[in-house]
């Protein structure tokens, strides 16, 4: 991404961390406006507001803006003001994708330290009324709006996923042996390989607007890392954990962990094998267990989670 990509909102909405995050994902350069007036002013947004006033300030706002708008590949967190001033948006709009990251004013207020922020240091039904004058100037400003989630790194995911025009990203996860689907009993688990699995699961997803990574490892740690690593990254998780499923309480672990829904697959129906198959110590953190389908129960699971966005 060569274009900067320029976050807006209210103060304490999350710009700053999640913008950060952003930048990491993304192999770019964090900056924040406020940072660079502080370091240009050599002092805080605080003093600069008790001794020097609001109108200084925004004017360094409208100096910083232009400046940032003629450089490429950064990742832009602007004050809370700082789209008040057209002045200040329109080179910042020229240059890149303006996302309005969207968080209820009396969340903030509530559970965000306003002692650093001055304009936050006033009554809540005053703090809340500012924050109804300007969402409608967020939301003019902005390419795309995004909820604050639970957490920055959902937030972030978010952001990525509305810049790709995604609907959903789902993560893929087969546990021992489904990396010898076509050689492993085929009258059990088929002749289709893994390798055609996962581009048949990569077609699916990309028809409905959708991607599909797909991970698969012989070793539990590995299960685990990828489990861990999705949080805030994917949508959904599909899994089929093979013989982790029957012992595995660390992938148990790991997926009531993290915050990203789980549907379980097996290819066969495991309830009319071997009685150690009947029991999945893993399937109480899922949403639920699809078994018997062969290769379609993936795509069954994956339209479960489409099916909540209709």
């Amino acid at each position: 991404m060569n274009d900067n990509l320029i976050l807006i909102g209210m103060m304490g909405c999350g710009k700053s961390t999640v913008g950060k995050l952003l930048a990491q994902r993304l192999g770019m350069e964090f900056v924040d406006t406020d940072q660079r007036i502080e370091e240009a002013a050599g002092c805080t947004v605080s003093t600069i507001f008790a001794q020097k006033g609001e109108a200084w300030f925004r004017d360094w706002e409208e100096r910083i803006s232009k400046e940032l708008a003629g450089q490429k590949g950064l990742v832009i967190s602007c004050g809370g003001g700082l789209p008040l001033r057209k002045e200040c948006m329109e080179p910042l709009r020229a240059s890149g994708s303006v996302v309005f990251l969207d968080r209820d004013g009396g969340d903030i207020y509530d559970n965000v330290n306003m002692e650093k922020r001055p304009l936050g240091q006033v009554s809540r039904e005053e703090f809340l009324e500012r924050w109804r004058q300007r969402l409608p100037i967020y939301q003019s400003c902005a390419g795309y709006t995004v909820t604050s989630r639970e957490t920055p790194q959902r937030t972030a995911g978010e952001v990525l996923k509305a810049l790709a025009g995604v609907r959903l990203r789902f993560l893929i996860l087969n546990g021992p042996n489904l990396n010898l689907l076509g050689k492993r009993e085929p009258g059990i688990y088929g002749e289709t390989g893994y390798g055609a699995l996962c581009q048949r699961l990569k077609d699916f997803a990309a028809k409905h607007q959708c991607t599909a990574e797909c991970f698969q490892s012989n070793h539990e740690g590995a299960i685990l890392d990828a489990i861990h690593a999705a949080d805030g990254v994917y949508d959904a998780i599909i899994m089929n954990p093979g013989a982790f499923t029957h012992y595995s309480y660390a992938i148990l672990d790991a997926l009531k962990a993290v915050d990203v829904p789980c549907i379980e697959v097996h290819i066969s129906n495991v309830h009319q094998r071997e009685e150690f198959r009947h029991k999945s110590v893993t399937a109480p953190a899922c949403v639920g267990q699809v078994c018997g389908l062969g290769l379609y129960g993936y795509e069954a699971a994956m339209g479960y989670f489409l099916e909540g966005l209709q």
